[in-house]
């Protein structure tokens, strides 16, 4: 369980941000989880003073969500990571790497996302 979390809308999201910057906080990552259904959670970590606020939205994975990075500029690495391997939308990434920060052209788009195995019964021997 993460503490001091704060469920926010993806509309809450610039504002709630832009808050803790004019507060004090400094922005320490970003998490994301994939929970297995059409939705992604995405926390944001902050600090001050050693006092961790956590802020969270659930997404649908085909959603748009807004780049914090014109607050956070260092936000724009953890944010081409995960729209790279989870495959979120984040749009407005002030340095956006369009998917090849880590991955090259040869590898699977969205590694971190649960996949969805059907295992067929075969006939045959059992």
């Amino acid at each position: 369980m993460v503490e001091n979390l704060v469920e926010i809308t993806r509309d809450q999201l610039l504002a709630e941000v832009q808050k803790c910057k004019y507060d004090g906080y400094r922005f320490i990552t970003m998490t994301s989880i994939d929970n297995g259904d059409d939705t992604i959670d995405i926390v944001y970590h902050f600090d001050i003073d050693y006092k961790m606020k956590n802020l969270k939205i659930t997404v649908k994975k085909d959603e748009e969500v807004p780049s914090i990075s014109k607050v956070y500029f260092s936000a724009l690495l953890v944010e081409n990571e995960i729209k790279e391997l989870f495959g979120v939308n984040i749009t407005g990434i002030i340095i956006d790497y369009g998917g090849h920060m880590l991955l090259s052209e040869e590898e699977l788009g969205s590694p971190m996302l649960r996949q969805q195995i059907t295992i067929e019964k075969r006939g045959g021997n059992s």
